[in-house]
């Protein structure tokens, strides 16, 4: 019979065998490897670079190099006069090639970003190969124009040059010339158009065909061919035509007083027309007062009416005021009385008319 745990111990020394066994083959590998030999090497020397430099940042060595300077201040102290000398002597009298240094103080910075001057900058030739700033330009000697740069900076003063010197031209010749026409006049028989006297005599040039005269003196003739618009609209001539107050005269004249509007013109043939195109009454009269009015319906009133000789009225009763042989007066109060008129027999005598019974 067999014993499990016998047996279970003996497979588990021969597992441990066989790995040592295994283990030591593969040490015994890398050991012989050279590459595998370098890897290690390197990762080893990172940790401990890696290792130095953390330890390092945490060390402050203030205090380390204050304490070897102040352990040699006594050497520094004798050799600082000799510095000093130097230093001056190196100021004063410094000077190369390429360098004379003359000045007494600070004349030139330079900078990571510019070098500044502090007094005059002076070249025999300047070449700046990007943009140039220059707060106030003095030109002492003589100014290359032969390059464009040149021909585009004289083009631009010249024009701005002209404008200006046009603009304030104009004005001074205007200025003159009226000051001069105000004092010495027009020789206008001197101007000619097209070969032809702008004035000859007292005659206007026929080439002169458009004026914007705004006012002229007494006219001993006017012709006008065209329209013709008067005093802002208040008279036109239109195809014959004269309108007040519109420019479309509807006949041969035709007048508006705000709305209403008369005209005057030919009804038909060999028969003129007096009155209104539109659905206005008519009023004439004397003194402001009409006396015959029509209206829209063409009834006609007439206030007093005398035809020939005698007059024709209305009264409501004997008319008391002489009148002519012949006035009639129509009564005005007729009514069951058989009296409808009276005429005048002379002076202040009237004879009552009766319709018949």
């Amino acid at each position: 019979m067999l014993d499990p745990v016998a047996i279970e111990q003996l497979v588990k020394e021969q597992i441990k065998v066989v790995v040592e066994q295994l283990i030591d083959s593969s040490i015994e590998g890398l050991v012989n490897d050279t590459s595998w030999l370098a890897k290690v090497e390197d990762q080893i020397n990172q940790a401990v670079v890696n290792r130095v430099v953390m330890q390092f940042g945490q060390i402050d060595v203030n205090p380390i190099i204050k304490e070897r300077v102040d352990e040699h201040m006594d050497r520094f102290q004798l050799l600082k006069p000799v510095l000093d000398r130097f230093q001056q002597d190196l100021l004063k009298n410094f000077s190369s090639a390429g360098i004379s240094d003359q000045s007494t103080s600070r004349q030139l910075t330079i900078m990571d970003d510019a070098i500044v001057a502090e007094n005059q900058l002076m070249s025999r030739e300047l070449t700046v190969a990007g943009v140039a700033v220059v707060q106030d330009l003095v030109v002492k000697g003589s100014v290359n124009i032969d390059n464009p740069t040149w021909d585009l900076l004289a083009d631009g003063i010249s024009e701005k040059t002209i404008n200006r010197l046009s603009d304030t031209w104009k004005t001074l010749l205007t200025a003159q010339v009226a000051e001069q026409i105000k004092t010495d006049g027009i020789e206008f028989d001197s101007v000619s158009i097209n070969g032809e006297p702008l004035v000859s005599g007292n005659t206007l040039a026929n080439s002169i065909t458009e004026t914007n005269i705004k006012s002229l003196g007494t006219l001993n003739t006017l012709t006008v061919d065209g329209e013709s618009t008067f005093n802002n609209q208040t008279l036109s001539v239109l195809n014959k035509r004269i309108g007040v107050n519109t420019l479309s005269p509807e006949m041969a004249l035709s007048i508006w007083d705000e709305e209403v509007s008369i005209v005057i013109g030919k009804n038909k043939v060999n028969e003129a027309y007096i009155g209104t195109n539109r659905a206005q009454g008519v009023a004439i009269g004397v003194n402001r007062q009409p006396e015959i009015e029509i209206s829209t319906d063409g009834l006609t009133k007439i206030r007093q009416l005398q035809v020939g000789v005698h007059r024709i009225g209305h009264a409501a009763q004997v008319p008391g005021y002489a009148g002519t042989k012949g006035d009639i007066v129509f009564n005005a109060d007729a009514g069951d009385s058989s009296v409808f008129a009276w005429v005048c027999i002379g002076g202040h005598r009237w004879k009552t008319l009766k319709s018949a019974e």
